[in-house]
């Protein structure tokens, strides 16, 4: 455990001295705030668009990111010929992203609650089965390319997909904060029951399996190859 949170120190530092920081710290908050005060956009499109459609890129960018500083690298190839589990490289790397992109989330949310207030909250864990599958599905799409790019392109599909693929997606659909009921379900505030909004729950579900089926298979891809050739 010692060992874990000295990487993470170490990562963290890393990406404090990092031009992605103030970039990717500015830029939600920004966007939010004109979108909100343009006065077009209920709190439901609101929430839909911070969580559902920027806050993906966000990630998309910080998971190529952390994976550029080893993979692209090639460090990752001195990390192999240390006594350690392959899939904990994954694991921990995958964990680093996610605690970077909770954090800065989180932040983002807190800085927005005088605008969309404390629902946000609802919206934001409403949508974390979804940033599961494209953490997992940019994983598997950088062991794929052995490459961040292939991570970045992957993530991007994803992306563009949930945004564009909407009426072939239908139940498992990724946008759904957009949608009145859907938000009076997740955040509490009347709706139908939960027999007839049982749909959305499933959504949620196949979108964490989807996540953990392609991060199982980006491990499997990484114990077969041999980094340190």
């Amino acid at each position: 455990m010692n060992g874990f949170l000295l990487r993470l120190r170490l990562f963290a530092k890393l990406w404090c001295t990092s031009i992605y920081l103030p970039i990717i710290m500015l830029l939600i908050p920004i966007v939010a705030m004109i979108l909100y005060n343009s006065g077009v956009y209920t709190i439901e499109t609101f929430s839909s668009m911070i969580y559902e459609k920027a806050a993906p890129l966000w990630l998309i960018f910080i998971f190529q990111w952390c994976f550029a500083v080893d993979v692209d690298s090639k460090f990752v190839r001195v990390l192999c010929t240390y006594p350690m589990k392959k899939s904990q490289f994954l694991l921990e790397r995958w964990l680093f992203s996610l605690l970077i992109f909770g954090g800065l989330i989180s932040i983002v949310t807190v800085v927005l609650m005088p605008i969309g207030g404390s629902v946000l909250w609802n919206g934001f864990v409403f949508t974390i089965p979804v940033y599961i599958a494209m953490s997992g599905f940019i994983i598997f799409g950088t062991m794929i390319g052995n490459h961040s790019l292939g991570g970045l392109l992957a993530g991007i599909f994803f992306w563009s997909f949930s945004l564009l693929g909407g009426a072939l997606l239908r139940d498992l659909n990724v946008i759904l904060l957009v949608y009145t009921n859907v938000y009076h379900f997740v955040t509490g505030v009347g709706g139908l029951p939960l027999s007839e909004n049982v749909w959305i729950l499933y959504n949620r579900l196949f979108y964490f399996g989807f996540g953990i089926f392609f991060m199982t298979a980006a491990i499997l891809r990484f114990n077969r190859k041999n980094w340190t050739e």
